[in-house]
């Protein structure tokens, strides 16, 4: 038995209209309220309140905040969400999410990641509208996202690049390969927050899904047109389906073999990839034709980041040629937590796997403590684990 969450896709979707009909099929607004408090987002207040589209209930959230309506980098949202310390696989999600248009905006307007002006995903609504869809799927414990065909408006739209068409650039980029349908409403139905949220955590599937619905919702934004129900529909659906878990997540692996760069660039390269978010970064000491000494790069990287991360390997190790693999990827459920060691603060990584657990002390705490107290490293990490009476390599039951 598996639990779906399907977004039936009516009118479009924006990240308010996702977080919306999540809110309606019972994440109650509380709970996301009390959540997104972790941001740290002056006087952000998170409400619903149920109105009308065309004869059909809705919720409509409602949300204000006393932060000045700004411009963000993706640096700087990553920062607020990795300081809320939120679980991982709700950074995880979010991280995805926000990459997405990242990328997506980069592509459309050519010019690098990290330059971009975030006018659509940097004020506060929509850092709410990302990071509050991921607790709330979280919260309904579906084993997957999926959703219908994509509907979308024609026509242009103001933007703060001036008149663009419907899509606009950044979703038309974040829609490749997916169906989308066109709807007679002169207007922007589907939002580069809707689509980055869809598209990156869901499959499109054709059908809803056959099974027994659990709980269904309506979300809306502001918009009302009168002879279209501008709404999204979710349902929470129980199936015969087994989905393997331990199957993992698809992800890319990106490989190359170089024998012409030093160790220091090799060095700078890692560091660039885990920056522009790779999932993990590696490289083997191997021997190249004629017996010349070199390095294998290994990247782990979502799949719609291949292209991008592909750039950056080209770019900065002049290499002729990357690999490309399609792979699963079966990683422990996380959570962290502060602990306290000889009077220090130690941050503590819990990880769980089929009712098992484990904990990990961060490198980083250890090794501040190991210079101050000149304790050999080694030492202090058996410390840790007599004290926190975790084993280091060892499966605890739960």
């Amino acid at each position: 038995m598996a639990k779906i969450l399907y977004f039936d896709c009516i009118s479009g979707a924006s990240g308010d209209m996702i977080l919306a009909s999540l809110v309606d099929l019972g994440v109650p607004a509380k709970f996301l309220d009390k959540e997104l408090g972790r941001l740290k987002i002056p006087g952000l207040a998170i409400s619903s309140l149920r109105v009308k589209r065309n004869g059909i209930s809705c919720s409509q959230m409602k949300m204000k905040w006393s932060a000045p309506r700004e411009y963000r980098h993706l640096h700087d949202i990553l920062h607020i969400i990795h300081h809320a310390k939120f679980g991982s696989a709700i950074q995880e999600r979010c991280e995805a999410v926000l990459n997405a248009i990242a990328h997506a905006e980069s592509y459309a307007h050519g010019i690098p990641t990290d330059h971009v002006h975030f006018h659509e995903i940097g004020a506060v609504d929509t850092i709410v509208d990302i990071v509050g869809a991921c607790l709330a799927i979280d919260y309904l414990k579906a084993d997957e996202v999926r959703f219908s065909t994509l509907t979308e408006g024609h026509g242009t739209i103001k933007t703060e690049h001036g008149r663009m068409p419907v899509p606009a650039p950044a979703t038309a980029r974040l829609i490749k390969g997916f169906r989308v349908k066109r709807l007679d409403i002169p207007t922007e139905l589907l939002t580069p927050t809707g689509a980055a949220l869809l598209t990156t955590l869901g499959k499109q599937a054709a059908t809803c899904p056959e099974g027994v619905v659990l709980k269904s919702g309506n979300g809306c934004g502001a918009k009302i047109f009168p002879d279209h129900p501008n709404f999204l529909r979710a349902m929470l659906l129980e199936t015969g389906e087994t989905l393997d878990q331990s199957a993992g997540r698809t992800v890319c692996l990106l490989e190359t073999d170089v024998d012409h760069i030093s160790g220091e660039i090799m060095g700078h390269v890692g560091g660039l990839l885990m920056e522009k978010g790779a999932l993990d970064v590696s490289w083997t000491p191997i021997f190249m034709k004629k017996g010349r000494p070199g390095y294998r790069l290994s990247v782990l990287c979502m799949p719609d980041k291949t292209e991008s991360f592909v750039d950056c390997i080209m770019l900065n190790t002049r290499t002729l040629g990357v690999r490309i693999q399609t792979v699963k990827r079966v990683v422990a459920g996380r959570t962290f937590r502060e602990a306290s060691f000889m009077g220090r603060k130690v941050r503590e990584k819990i990880c769980t796997w089929n009712g098992s657990l484990f904990s990990k002390p961060e490198y980083e705490d250890l090794a501040r403590i190991s210079r101050e107290k000149n304790i050999p490293l080694i030492e202090l990490a058996e410390k840790y684990a007599a004290v926190r009476r975790v084993p280091p390599a060892r499966l605890k039951k739960t």
